[in-house]
Parts: C-alpha cells; structure tokens; sequence
C-alpha cells in the first residue's frame, strides 16, 4: 500500500515538473515573439557585418600592395570612358565627323572581299 507521505512527495514532484513545465514554456513564448526574433536576427546581421568589415580591415592591413593595385584596377575600370577621352581613343572619324560603327565595319569588309554573314 502507499502511504500519504508517498502520495504528497508524488504530488510535490508533479508540481515541480509543472511548473518547470510552465517555465519552459514562457520562456519559448518569448523567443518566439516576432519583435524578439526581428531584434535577434537584426543583432546577428550586425554582428557579421562587423565580423567582415573587420577581416576586411586586416586583411588590408596585412597586404597594403595588393589591396591598392585591386582598389587602382577597379578605379581604372570605372574611369575608362574618361581616360579613353583624355588619351583620344574615342574621337570621332576625322572625314565623316563621327564614330565608326558596325555598319561601317561590314562595309569595309564588303569592300576588302570577305562578308560577315
């Protein structure tokens, strides 16, 4: 037979386990909340933004040379219009006052013999 103390010590555990139970629970309400994970996830982008911005800056700081020929190459990039105007790579044709272009090409093919179709 069981005895009352066997009967409140099972009740007192069954209290425990419920209000672990509860606890759990309140505590995943939280983390589920939509405020709460936006806040969360807005956290973790800045942290890794910071974490690249940071091996970005070392690495830089480990190769100085190399991160100015790849900063020189994508400036020369983005100014090449401009620099093939300051050199006159891109004037237009001295006879017709304008740039050649594909028609004109094929036509001096055409003339030469050979034909591009």
């Amino acid at each position: 037979m069981t005895s009352q103390a066997d009967v409140d010590a099972a009740q007192a555990r069954a209290r425990e386990a419920r209000a672990r139970l509860n606890h759990t629970l309140r505590l995943a309400q939280a983390r589920l909340d939509p405020a709460a994970i936006a806040q969360e996830a807005v956290e973790n982008a800045a942290g890794g933004a910071a974490r690249v911005l940071s091996s970005g800056v070392q690495s830089v700081r480990q190769r100085p040379f190399i991160a100015a020929a790849a900063a020189s190459a994508v400036g020369l990039l983005l100014a090449r219009k401009p620099i093939a105007k300051l050199f006159g790579l891109g004037r237009d044709d001295a006879t017709t006052g304008r740039k050649p272009g594909l028609t004109d090409k094929r036509a001096r093919r055409a003339k030469k013999g050979r034909h591009d179709d």
